[in-house]
Formats: structure tokens, sequence, C-alpha cells
């Protein structure tokens, strides 16, 4: 999955969340590219998170760049995300906000790969 759809994913699924955190004072920091590394490469691990981690790229793939399927999977994708645990979350979270080419980017990219790998 390209980062590029996995940016338009997340921004449909965490617009609402934003909205929220925007109230929310205690709003999680943005992780470094270290602690983003170690987050998301945590789930290679566990076998239950990579099969979340797997559906969940899949049905991404899926919706690609329709509006109307990403609403549709809203609720799914927030589920994978909830088995994936919140330091899984936040860390994609911070991955996905990073700019191009910037170390939490790079760090994202990178066990993003690792976790893609394991899906096959």
């Amino acid at each position: 999955m390209s980062k590029f759809h996995a940016a338009l994913i997340a921004a449909f699924l965490l617009a609402p969340a934003v909205a929220y955190a925007a109230e929310d004072e205690k709003a999680p920091p943005k992780l470094s590219a270290a602690d983003i590394k170690k987050n998301l490469e945590a789930a290679t691990s566990d076998p239950a998170k990579v099969k979340a981690y797997c559906a969940m790229s899949k049905k991404m793939d899926e919706v690609g760049d329709d509006e109307k399927k990403a609403e549709a999977a809203g609720n799914e994708i927030d589920g994978y995300f909830k088995t994936l645990g919140e330091d899984f979350e936040n860390a994609w979270d911070s991955g996905q906000d990073a700019a191009d080419g910037s170390p939490e980017a790079k760090a994202m990219d990178e066990a993003i790969a690792g976790l893609d790998a394991k899906c096959k």
C-alpha cells in the first residue's frame, strides 16, 4: 500500500478523532522516528496483530481513493486499530503526519515494509 493511500484513508478515518483531539488537551504527543519504528515493529512479534494489520492493509488497498468506500470501511478499520493497540495507532498517526522524507516518515516506511512482508 502506498503512503499516499494510507494517508488518504487515515484522513477519512481520523477526521472525527482530530476534531475530538482538538477539544482534548491531552492529545498524544508526536512520536520520534525511533518510537514510531519501535511501536510499529512491535506488532510483528504478535500473530494476532500481524493478522489484524494484514487485514487492515488489504481493506485499505480495496478502498483505494474512493471516499464512499473509505467511509463504509471506517468501523472495520477502526476495529483493526483497536486490535493493534494504542501504541501502534499513535505511531501510525505520527508517521502519517510526518513530512515526506523526514526521519519519522522513513521510520514508518521501514516498519510498514516489515509488516507488509509478513502478509505474504
